[in-house]
C-alpha cells in the first residue's frame, strides 16, 4: 500500500510540475560538423569509343570536403592539375609538383616502396603552404564522366590529409 501510495504521490508531482527552463550553452551554437579538405593523386583514363585505344594520365585532385569526394563528384575545373598527359606516372620515389589554374602548387613526396605497404598506410607527404599526410589507396573510382563517345574515369592511388 505505501508503494502505491509513494507512486500516485510521484505521479501527481509529474502532472502539476512546472517546466524548468534551461539556459542554452553559449558553445552549443558554436559547435559545428566538420569535414576536413583532402587531396588525391589519382590515374585517369579518356577512352574514346571511334578511334584508337585509351590514353592514360595523372592527375591531383583537390575537394574542399572529403565527403564530397565519396559519392562521385567531378572537382570543379580550378581544383583538377593534370601532372601528366601522355601517361601514368609513378607517384613513388620521386617529388612531383603541380600547379592549378588557382595559382596553388601541391607538392608531393610518397616514398619509393609506398605501393608494397598495406592500403591505408602512411605513404609521404604533400605541402601547399601548409603540411599533409598521403596514404595508400585502394585504386578506387573517384568520379566518371562521359559523352556520345568518349569517358573519363579517375581512380585513386593515394589521397592527402591536412596535418
Amino acid at each position: 500500500m505505501k508503494t502505491a501510495a509513494a507512486a500516485l504521490g510521484l505521479l501527481l508531482a509529474f502532472a502539476t510540475a512546472t517546466p524548468v527552463e534551461l539556459a542554452e550553452n553559449p558553445s552549443d551554437s558554436m559547435l559545428e560538423k566538420r569535414d576536413t579538405e583532402i587531396v588525391y593523386l589519382a590515374n585517369c583514363q579518356h577512352s574514346v569509343s571511334c578511334c584508337g585505344g585509351p590514353t592514360n594520365y595523372s592527375e591531383v585532385l583537390y575537394y574542399a570536403t572529403s565527403a564530397s569526394s565519396n559519392n562521385g563528384a567531378v572537382p570543379a575545373a580550378n581544383n583538377q592539375c593534370r601532372i601528366s598527359t601522355s601517361n601514368y606516372i609513378a607517384w613513388e620515389g620521386d617529388q612531383r609538383q603541380c600547379t592549378f589554374p588557382t595559382g596553388v602548387t601541391f607538392t608531393t613526396h610518397i616514398d619509393a616502396d609506398a605501393q608494397s605497404r598495406a592500403l591505408y598506410t602512411w605513404s609521404g607527404w604533400g605541402a601547399n603552404g601548409k603540411n599533409w599526410n598521403c596514404y595508400k589507396d585502394n585504386q578506387r573510382t573517384l568520379f566518371t564522366t562521359s559523352g556520345p563517345e568518349w569517358a573519363d574515369v579517375c581512380k585513386s592511388v593515394y589521397y592527402c590529409i591536412p596535418q
